[in-house]
């Protein structure tokens, strides 16, 4: 029996997508007989190819099953893809799973003729019973299928006891890393997660905290490591939920890294000193910080918990080691209007951060806010990625608002250009710095040249724009005050970027 295991990802140097290899190694593993007999490969796509390309290169490996694992943001593409397939070979099993399809499976079934089973939650041990039962999934727990004009919905699979019974990818040979041009090299360490935020989807996929061993990720990281990849992504969706594990993981990784940086996603909350000065030996320069809204009602409606002290130290700990890191925020969560947008930015942009960044909210299927959406008056796109346009605390015409803000942010913060004018306003003159942001979307609007050196023209027009600030702020008399600084910071950035 042949096999095609495939994805589409975002972009090249990002396509190992660990999901397929960890059912490809289980399978092989669970698979008794001879192995000729199964021949299982994966091969992945990025967004970039051609619909046609993609097709006729699967068809190439002439697969007898192929199956696909489905996210937000590819999941419209591999509905294309399967109804190809599917037209060429009407005899090809097509098999869809992961977190964009597990929640959709009877509605992607009665839409897409051709899909014929969808696994939903945990993949290894489903697909490979799958495939002991050569694609029959009648029975089978976890699987969605079509009999006849019939969807049957098998009843849910628990998810795997202990991980160690998933073989590495890596240890396997599976992936090989000196073949692949490799930005990021993906590795968990967990799976599930112990929060259960209304808007993720994560912890319904993995409903339970377990732990690949110690003795496992070592050797992984030996591996891996070995081979210098410029990045190494732990998957896991709070790193330092377990402070002393994580530092442990933390340790190996030093031990081991000779050039390669790394990826995690944390809570500042659990940040102590050690932990950051660990976190910046092991060059971690790619920190992911969600916040998501500091308004209680929200934070309530979402179920996000939110210690305000602890996160103000934990990031104070991020910059006092230098690290580079991005606190997240989402806009049209229930009850934030952008007035809480902006408070929360006002009170982010007090501790001095790296990075902020602003993300759409996307109402994602078998989420509870997805239940709640009608009555947290949230209105969003049906199609994948299921983006919020309006909600009942924050209109339309503000969302218009939150886009332009995302690029004052830039602009001002995030280009450093203006970043020291910025707290000078706030911390001489008292103006916000979300009143500077309102500013600079009614100053930037009424400006018509827009080109590919469009931020240089901005940046030449920072005096300009400091001096509306100031006028605009009844706050005229420090415009003479703080113009050499600015003066000063955009003649060495152009010395430093421009020469």
């Amino acid at each position: 029996m042949k096999i095609l295991l495939s994805s589409i990802c975002l972009e090249s140097g990002t396509d190992i997508q660990l999901a397929l290899y960890y059912i490809q190694s289980y399978l092989l593993k669970r698979d008794t007989r001879p192995r000729r007999s199964l021949e299982v490969r994966v091969r992945v796509f990025t967004e970039d190819i051609p619909l046609t390309v993609i097709v006729k290169q699967i068809l190439s490996q002439r697969p007898e099953v192929v199956g696909f694992s489905c996210y937000l943001w590819n999941i419209k593409k591999i509905l294309l893809v399967c109804r190809e397939l599917k037209r060429k070979n009407i005899r090809m099993k097509i098999v869809l799973g992961g977190p964009e399809v597990t929640p959709r499976a009877e509605e992607i079934l009665a839409q897409e003729t051709s899909v014929d089973i969808v696994v939903r939650g945990e993949g290894e041990a489903a697909f490979a019973d799958l495939a002991t039962a050569f694609f029959r999934p009648l029975g089978l727990q976890g699987i969605s299928f079509r009999d006849g004009g019939k969807i049957i919905t098998n009843p849910a699979r628990h998810t795997l006891r202990h991980l160690h019974g998933i073989p590495s990818p890596y240890l396997s040979g599976l992936i090989d890393l000196k073949t692949k041009h490799i930005i990021d090299v993906p590795l968990e360490t967990m799976r599930g997660c112990s929060y259960r935020c209304g808007y993720c989807y994560y912890h319904k996929n993995f409903p339970h905290l377990r732990y690949f061993s110690l003795s496992r990720i070592r050797k992984e990281l030996q591996y891996i490591l070995a081979r210098k990849p410029r990045e190494v992504y732990l998957m896991d969706a709070t790193f330092n939920s377990h402070p002393q594990r994580a530092k442990k993981i933390l340790r190996m990784f030093i031990r081991y890294n000779k050039v390669s940086n790394l990826h995690v996603e944390l809570k500042a909350e659990f940040v102590d000193d050690e932990m950051a000065f660990l976190l910046r030996r092991a060059n971690a320069f790619n920190i992911e910080i969600g916040l998501q809204s500091t308004n209680p009602e929200t934070l309530r409606a979402i179920s996000r918990p939110l210690d305000k002290k602890k996160f103000k130290a934990g990031i104070g700990l991020l910059n006092k080691y230098k690290l580079i890191y991005e606190i997240q925020l989402i806009d049209a969560l229930p009850f934030q209007g952008y007035e809480d947008l902006m408070d929360s930015l006002d009170w982010l942009y007090s501790l001095h951060p790296i990075k902020v960044l602003i993300l759409p909210l996307a109402v994602l299927a078998g989420t509870r806010l997805r239940q709640q959406a009608v009555s947290f008056g949230i209105s969003y796109d049906r199609q994948a990625p299921y983006v919020a346009y309006k909600t009942r605390h924050m209109p339309a015409v503000d969302m218009v608002k939150v886009e332009k803000l995302r690029f004052a942010m830039e602009r001002l913060y995030d280009s450093q250009v203006f970043q020291k004018t910025l707290y000078a306003l706030q911390e001489k003159a008292g103006i916000k710095i979300s009143a500077i942001f309102n500013d600079w979307i009614l100053w930037e609007g009424k400006i018509k040249q827009q080109s590919r050196r469009y931020p240089d023209l901005l940046n030449s027009k920072l005096p300009e724009f400091l001096r509306y600030v100031c006028q605009k702020e009844a706050k005229s008399s420090f415009y003479e005050l703080l113009l050499p600084g600015l003066e000063s910071t955009l003649a060495e950035y152009r010395l430093r970027y421009q020469a």
